[in-house]
């Protein structure tokens, strides 16, 4: 327990200081590092789940992780008006490496798994993390709150389901896959992060009131379902943690699997609504 509390100040130290130094470019060096550490860390689990992908995962931690990256940071830097929108096509292009991979090299493996695997990668990692260049920088200007208080917001629920759930909870909420999610934690992390919402809102513009308790609501929901899902996927391959990332936190994917499913929610009401 020591060793993870003392691991998740230093994290969170660390995020602190990204968002806090406003520097647009390390905003950006820290989410391609993300996508980088996270996709290498599915395809581990993958491949400690098929022996046929396992034959394959060198090709995938190097190029495929390069490439998912790569995609991640041309997104980014697009929002900033660093590089022109057309480099977004090669890095789309880039992906398409993998099924001329598994065309030519591919002998005794499963292809579609495979492919299937990587486009998965993709969906779940990659277009997430590219999609928050979107909230992040608005006309080539860098907003860090937008970002930072995803965090805030996810930290809210996460440790309010926690407490809640540790104090009230008696209904499981889906006890297949995480056996101690209660459905009074999930209501309390609801509610509470609710009201973070609304207090980010009197100190951060970035956001109206309304729009910050929106954003909280969608995070409180779509938080726990992405949760739930990096949960099922290592249920799925009989592993613990995705990676030792953090001592006592487990894996990249682990720290930011709610981050990253929350994204898309995120990033699509902003836009309707801007």
């Amino acid at each position: 327990m020591k060793q993870r509390i003392i691991w998740g100040i230093v994290f969170g130290a660390v995020l602190i200081g990204v968002f806090i130094s406003h520097q647009p470019l390390l905003f950006t060096a820290a989410i391609t590092l993300i996508a980088m550490l996270c996709l290498q860390e599915f395809f581990q689990m993958i491949a400690s789940y098929d022996e046929k992908f396992a034959e394959a995962k060198s090709f995938y931690n190097s190029f495929g992780v390069t490439a998912g990256a790569a995609m991640v940071l041309v997104f980014q830097l697009i929002a900033q008006n660093k590089v022109l929108p057309q480099f977004a096509w090669i890095a789309l292009l880039l992906l398409w490496v993998v099924f001329i991979y598994e065309l030519l090299m591919n002998v005794k493996g499963n292809v579609l798994a495979n492919c299937g695997y990587y486009t998965l990668a993709i969906v779940y990692i990659v277009a997430p993390l590219a999609m928050s260049s979107y909230l992040a920088f608005d006309h080539g200007t860098y907003y860090p709150w937008r970002i930072f208080g995803l965090f805030i917001l996810i930290w809210t629920s996460d440790s309010m389901q926690y407490f809640s759930g540790k104090l009230l909870g008696k209904h499981k909420l889906y006890e297949r896959i995480s056996p101690k999610k209660t459905w009074e934690g999930t209501i309390g992390g609801f509610i509470f992060t609710i009201v973070a919402g609304y207090t980010l809102s009197m100190f951060r513009p970035e956001f109206s009131a309304t729009h910050w308790m929106v954003i909280a609501a969608l995070v409180a929901v779509f938080g726990s379902i992405g949760d739930l899902v990096e949960s099922m996927f290592k249920r799925q391959m009989n592993v613990k943690d995705s990676g030792n990332f953090l001592p006592g936190h487990g894996g990249a994917l682990d720290r930011f699997d709610s981050f990253i499913f929350v994204l898309p929610f995120v990033v699509v009401y902003w836009m309707i609504m801007r």
